[in-house]
């Protein structure tokens, strides 16, 4: 987004920066105020002297929003995170050590092995 106030990458937003407008003023040319937060992005609504609110545009507040993952996409997640506490059973971590403790030919057995059981299966 191209605002004028617009939140750096580098650094946050800090309210000072932001233009201000009285709570009265809002109350008495609320039209005028959405116009300038509509165009400068955010205002900051003070009372007192003292900020006590920020105007948004829509565009602002949604570009601040988290995007929402797509479902199928929250699933796969919920599987993987399900697998991967499979994996860290104490009888999986104990397979994975055979598995990397293993000699070459202990490996070429236990693989023979699982083949035959797969084409009797």
């Amino acid at each position: 987004m191209s605002k004028k106030y617009q939140q750096s990458e580098s650094r946050p937003l800090k309210v000072q920066e932001l233009p201000t407008v009285t709570a009265t003023a809002l109350k008495n040319a609320t039209g005028d105020v959405l116009d300038q937060a509509l165009r400068d992005g955010a205002i900051a609504i003070t009372r007192h002297d003292k900020p006590r609110a920020i105007l948004l545009s829509l565009e602002e507040y949604e570009s601040m929003q988290p995007e929402v993952e797509p479902a199928w996409l929250q699933t796969i997640k919920a599987e993987a995170w399900e697998m991967l506490e499979a994996m860290q059973s104490p009888e999986q971590r104990a397979g994975a050590e055979l598995a990397f403790n293993a000699t070459p030919e202990e490996l070429g057995r236990a693989a023979v092995e699982a083949a035959q059981r797969n084409r009797g299966a």
